[in-house]
């Protein structure tokens, strides 16, 4: 039994010694990368006019790139009173001291690039921020460094919670509305779990006696609203999978276009 228990101890150290190193290499690669892709992207946006650098989810929702401190004063004549960045330190180019000199609220959620996604923690605190916002009427800037996937991530659990949309819905909302957005598999697979937790959430409190009583989470915040959507799926981890260098690479390449009214496939939000 000792000899099974210490196998099982070292097999453990093992996996999170190779997790460690996965990330350490693409955090690595992010920094090396940062720059030419955001180059890439300023580039494509100055001659392609369906590249923009944010786009208008709803009427209190910017959806994005990350932005510049010019861009700060364009985004307070848009009404926006809210930002949250899902960029790295060395991946903002915007303090929250300039944020908050203008009367922006700055939600900082700190997200490794490439692969990973946010906490459920995090993305709870982020969508009860947008909602804040949103019920004041004021509109939220989110943004990583493309608008491509960490931001998306917020955005689509912000509509599962507070829109009563399903993670598939949610999706094709969105990619009509900017439609480069793309997701990895760490991100799908925390939008889904996201999601059965605000299904789990409403169907205690629709079998609470009192009908009134909203069950807490492990981050203190209830999570009303319903969605109607199978997505159990395994614990989220951020080790990334796939192959690396192929995904770290796809901002670089461009979005698939679709024509007409086409829908974006339901198996966009499913693991493979």
């Amino acid at each position: 039994m000792a000899a099974a228990e210490s196998f099982g101890l070292r097999r453990g150290a093992g996996a999170r010694a190779r997790r460690k190193a996965k990330e350490a290499a693409v955090g690595a690669a992010a920094r090396a990368l940062f720059y030419p892709t955001l180059l890439y992207n300023v580039v494509r946006s100055k001659v392609q006019a369906e590249f923009r650098w944010w786009d208008e989810v709803d009427q209190f929702i910017l959806l994005g790139a990350v932005p510049f401190r010019r861009d700060v004063t364009r985004l307070q004549k848009l009404g926006v009173h809210g930002v949250v960045t899902l960029n790295e330190p060395f991946e903002t180019l915007v303090p929250t001291s300039v944020y908050k000199s203008r009367g922006i609220d700055h939600l900082v959620i700190p997200t490794r690039d490439y692969m990973f996604a946010p906490s459920l923690v995090d993305i709870s605190q982020a969508v009860d921020f947008i909602h804040r916002n949103a019920s004041r009427g004021r509109m939220t800037y989110i943004h990583c460094k493309a608008g491509r996937g960490r931001s998306t991530t917020i955005v689509l659990c912000y509509l599962v919670k507070y829109k009563n949309m399903t993670p598939t819905t949610a999706f094709e909302h969105v990619r009509s509305k900017r439609a480069r957005v793309l997701l990895t598999r760490s991100q799908r697979k925390v939008v889904q779990e996201f999601s059965t937790k605000v299904a789990g959430t409403a169907a205690a409190t629709s079998s609470s006696p009192s009908g009134d009583a909203v069950p807490q989470t492990e981050d203190g915040s209830g999570l009303p609203g319903v969605v109607r959507e199978d997505a159990s799926l395994p614990s989220h981890t951020a080790t990334p999978s796939g192959p690396m260098m192929k995904k770290m690479l796809a901002c670089l390449l461009p979005s698939p276009t679709r024509s007409g009214g086409d829908s974006p496939s339901h198996a966009d939000l499913r693991a493979p």
